[in-house]
């Protein structure tokens, strides 16, 4: 089982010198994660959605970790591939680019947000994101595996150019989507895309059923450029330290905090006062009864994050217990986020260092 590590990058808003500190610490975590032993770190891309998430630029953060690192790879987790946001020739050469500098390292996750801010902000309408996303990730792939390339589509036109740089990886790097549930898996598989869990909670029944759906589709698959990325990924937010009460502790209430900032960016700015048609899963399930007990009762939630698959906290030994549960869940990689809100960053380089020496070496 492989193990990569997961960033948004939250700033705290009343730190005006926060925002600058923790762009260079991002990119010292990630060295830090390298040489530890990890397999990938996955970056975001967000705008507009202040506090929660600064990753408006991740290509920027894997070109200062790029030449300071040597096996660890970089993974775009998601891109935002709709032409609305990204032209896809732009996209393409960002991605090519990064793989030179990184002789091959770059994995390439897409999506297309969840946001109001951010679809309106760039003018998408949200029941055509899903669409564009596809269109959008379509083109990307053209761009970067064949020369010339040309695209004709109902949201993007490139007449006949040659993109360059090309990518070290032929014909482009592997190709992921992020998604929850059976359905998700399937389609994930039918394009032949790596298959990125990223869940709130984990459950691991579900987990279990939707690795299983993904590898009994895998095989069909009719990718956009004829390869095939045959992985999939869980996700877990974590920290690790022998300090258990205190890891505990704090990992726990940066997590309802992470959490219920998030869910405020999903659910506030949609111009009927609710999500659009095909965002109304957003105000159900896991974030309704956080934002309701976020409410009433933190103590309530702050046990519900600790019990029901929200959060990963304390010793090794504990962590390891969560790490198990994936295994058997048949994920390819585990992919932890430790920087929820304004963890310190002694506490996420300490986690990187314990997991790296003293768990992911039982993994291999």
């Amino acid at each position: 089982m492989k193990f990569g590590l997961f960033y948004e990058m939250a700033v705290s808003p009343d730190d005006p010198h926060a925002e600058a500190r923790i762009v260079r610490q991002t990119v010292d975590q990630i060295v830090h994660a390298d040489r530890h032993g990890f397999d990938y770190v996955w970056l975001s891309e967000h705008h507009f959605l202040q506090g929660f998430s600064h990753m408006s630029a991740p290509e920027v953060i894997f070109g200062a970790a790029a030449y300071q690192t040597q096996h660890i790879r970089f993974g775009f987790g998601l891109a935002l591939t709709p032409p609305a946001y990204n032209h896809p020739v732009r996209v393409a050469e960002k991605v090519a680019m990064l793989d030179c500098l990184s002789d091959g390292r770059v994995d390439l996750g897409s999506g297309r947000s969840t946001t109001p801010a951010e679809l309106y902000g760039f003018g998408l309408d949200p029941e055509q994101s899903r669409a564009q996303w596809d269109e959008g990730l379509e083109a990307v792939v053209h761009c970067l595996a064949y020369d010339p390339v040309s695209f004709d589509g109902e949201y993007v036109n490139i007449p006949s150019r040659t993109v360059v740089p090309r990518p070290v990886q032929t014909p482009h790097p592997p190709l992921w989507v992020g998604g929850v549930g059976p359905g998700n898996a399937e389609r994930a598989a039918a394009k032949g895309l790596g298959m990125l869990f990223f869940a709130q909670s984990v459950d691991y029944e579900l987990l279990k059923a939707s690795t299983e759906a993904y590898y009994a589709n895998i095989d069909n698959a009719q990718p956009i450029a004829g390869v095939v990325n045959k992985q999939t990924a869980g996700f877990i937010n974590g920290l690790c330290s022998h300090d258990r009460d205190a890891i505990r502790q704090l990992a726990v209430q940066k997590v309802v905090d992470h959490t219920l900032h998030g869910s405020e960016h999903m659910l506030n700015g949609w111009p009927d006062g609710k999500p659009s048609p095909s965002f109304e899963h957003l105000n159900s399930g896991v974030t309704k009864m956080v934002n309701d007990l976020i409410k009433t009762d933190r103590h309530a939630l702050e046990t519900m994050m600790t019990e029901g698959g929200f959060v990963m906290a304390g010793n090794p030994d504990d962590c390891a217990t969560v790490f198990d549960a994936f295994a058997k869940s048949d994920v390819d990689q585990v992919i932890i986020h430790m920087q929820m809100g304004d963890t310190p960053h002694d506490r996420i380089m300490e986690s990187i260092e314990l997991i790296g020496n003293e768990l992911i070496p039982s993994y291999r």
